[in-house]
């Protein structure tokens, strides 16, 4: 292969790997992440419950404690601490079942209530998207919850498309103005988007009906029943939202690219083509 046929392979492979690149390859990131085990302590004034994140780092399910007085949310035992105590030996798992149980012990489990006999609602409003190389990574949202049509709070948080769906379940604080909302959706767009599902505290509630539709949360995704809700983004105009952290790739170029590809490659096997067949056919023209 003479110096002009190796530069013109040159070319073609690096045209090749731009195309490639183009096309962001994702590694799997895991799998749903479910909340269960909603309880309240007394003794510290405090919300408990556990994450089982499937995000593929290999923690085990992680209980969270909110503080009623701060609403600071914290791990009762990060992953990076289970990986220092215990192992994932049948003893080490063992022991870090223990823990939880122990964690457990003396705990009120909450239960959740209806949203609409609390006369409480929520309206979702699709903020922004974080794209990348023409990819949604995901979209940021947040939640106005009203009371009596006031409102009470405000929570932002994740999802993946403006059209999705989200759930919305509120589980009661007895003998407090508080509630502990539940938020369950498609948490961002990663390998087609996963449900993740996420806990607040909000204050300043109101209880009307104290019936509990759902005694106990499990480690599985919140369907719709009597106690929660599903709401869709409003509909509005975003044209002045943050929507784009990276330009997205014209399709119209990735075709011009894939055009040049095609003729590059063909003159090469040409090219070659022509060269072999000279040199066992000198006759060849």
């Amino acid at each position: 292969m003479n110096k002009t046929n190796y530069k013109l392979l040159i070319f073609v492979l690096a045209i090749l790997s731009l195309l490639i690149s183009g096309e962001r390859v994702l590694a799997t990131v895991g799998g749903p992440t479910y909340i269960s085990s909603v309880a309240f302590k007394i003794q510290d004034n405090s919300v408990y419950y556990t994450v089982h994140a499937n995000d593929g780092r290999g923690c085990p399910p992680i209980v969270h404690k909110v503080n009623m007085i701060t609403l600071e949310d914290s791990e009762v035992k990060s992953c990076d601490q289970f990986l220092q105590e215990f192992s994932y030996t049948e003893e080490g798992m063992q022991k870090y079942s223990q823990f939880i149980a122990d964690t457990y012990q003396n705990l009120s489990y909450l239960g959740s209530v209806s949203l609409k006999k609390n006369n409480i609602n929520v309206q979702v409003e699709f903020l922004s998207e974080h794209i990348e190389d023409g990819y949604t990574f995901w979209s940021e949202f947040r939640a106005i919850l009203t009371q009596d049509n006031k409102e009470v709070a405000k929570v932002d948080f994740r999802g993946c498309a403006n059209e999705q769906p989200h759930i919305f379940e509120g589980y009661m604080i007895r003998n407090s103005d508080a509630m502990a909302i539940l938020i369950s959706n498609k948490g961002d767009c990663f390998e087609g988007g996963y449900v993740k599902e996420d806990l607040r505290i909000i204050k300043g509630i109101k209880y009307y009906d104290t019936n509990i539709v759902r005694s106990i949360k499990e480690e599985s995704a919140t369907e719709p029943n009597l106690a929660n809700i599903i709401v869709y983004a409003a509909a509005d105009d975003t044209e002045n939202n943050d929507k784009t952290l990276a330009p997205q790739k014209s399709s119209t170029a990735n075709i011009v690219l894939l055009v040049v590809t095609f003729i590059l490659g063909t003159t090469l096997g040409y090219t070659l083509g022509k060269k072999r067949w000279k040199s066992q056919f000198p006759s060849f023209k």
